[in-house]
Parts: C-alpha cells; structure tokens; sequence
C-alpha cells in the first residue's frame, strides 16, 4: 500500500454499483466492523477515489492517471463473484511495490440475495485494500491471498441467502454475518503498519 494512503488508515470509494450501490454502502459498513486498522470512506467525486466499485455486465474497465484497469478475459457477469484490479507503483531499487488505485468490477447480471451481494462486496473490498495478490517485483497472485477459512476462502457455495466455503467442516454457519480468517487478519495488519502477525 503507498505509504501515503497507509498512513491515513482510510481508502476513499466511489460508488457505481447501479442497482447494486446501496449493497455496496451496507457491505462498506460490515468492513469498517470488522476490527482492521483500514476503514473505507465514501468519496463525493471519482477523481478523489481510492477504489472505484462498479456494477459489470459483461467486459469493463476503468482508467486512472493514464492506465487502463479491466476485467479478466473470463469475468462473467452472470456468477457469483466480483474481480478486483489494482495498479501499483514498483521501485526496482527498493524492491517494492505500492498499490495506489483499485476497481472492483461486481457481477452485474448475476440473480444474488441480499446475504450473497454482501459476500462478494465485502470479499472484494478485501482485496482492493490491499490483499491483490502483489509481490515485491510487481507480479501478481492473486491465489496467494486467499484463506483457509472465512470470507476470503477461494470458493465458496450458495446458501439460501449467504455463502459457505467449499469445504467448510460440519456446524459452520454461512456468511453472512462475514468471518475473517486467520491468516487474512495477520495480512491486513502488516499492509496496514500495525502489528505483526502472532504465531499460535
């Protein structure tokens, strides 16, 4: 995360999700619940954003300071499930890499639930803070930062009116209301400068 940006704690939004957009301010407020040192901020103007969220159906993109941002090959805006870009700066000497803007494409034609929509978001909003799969190189994998349990499991099923990892043991309830898992509240402590993970 650019240092700037890190040390305010804060990402700025701009909200295009159509009919999607009060979704999307509901999951905002679940994130900002759930105990990490970011919180997302509704921005009045696109250029002051951080993150653009917006609805897709079908292949889309966004430009920021003169690059172009879009949607995999394989985004189908029919399934359950959003993809988040980020653009980051890298420093070859300092071998680091600063993500300084994201957009979050939604599923735009997707049949979702309430529950389902709020999944998606808040899964997405993850990423675009920072967890985008960045190496210090500059490369990217996104697996990498998924989870072994919560809302950044990398598949997840349907439920009447939520999600479920794929291979949640018996008695787990489904999302929402979102867990987090271990490993991706240790990653969004470190992005953000608070403290280190801790070892069980």
């Amino acid at each position: 995360m650019e240092k700037k940006i890190q040390a305010t704690g804060q990402l700025f939004y701009f909200n295009l999700g159509g009919g999607w957009s009060a979704d999307i301010d509901k999951a905002v407020v679940t994130f900002n619940s759930l105990g990490f040192p970011v919180r997302y901020v509704l921005a009045k103007e696109k250029k002051n954003a951080n993150v653009v969220i917006k609805l897709a159906v079908g292949s889309d993109s966004e430009t920021f300071d003169g690059s172009t941002l879009s949607t995999n090959a394989n985004f189908d805006p029919a399934l359950l499930h959003g993809d988040t870009k980020t653009l980051t700066e890298v420093n070859d000497r300092a071998k680091t890499a600063e993500m300084i803007f994201a957009v979050t494409f939604l599923p735009g034609k997707a049949k979702a639930t309430k529950g389902q929509k709020e999944a998606i978001i808040v899964h997405e909003l993850i990423h675009a803070c920072g967890l985008d799969g960045g190496k210090p190189d500059g490369t990217k994998n996104k697996d990498q930062d998924h989870d072994s349990e919560g809302i950044l499991f990398a598949i997840m099923n349907t439920t009447a009116d939520g999600l479920i990892e794929a291979t949640a043991p018996a008695g787990v309830k489904p999302m929402p209301p979102i867990r987090v898992g271990g490993q991706t509240r240790c990653k969004i402590q470190m992005i953000w400068g608070t403290e280190a993970c801790k070892k069980d």
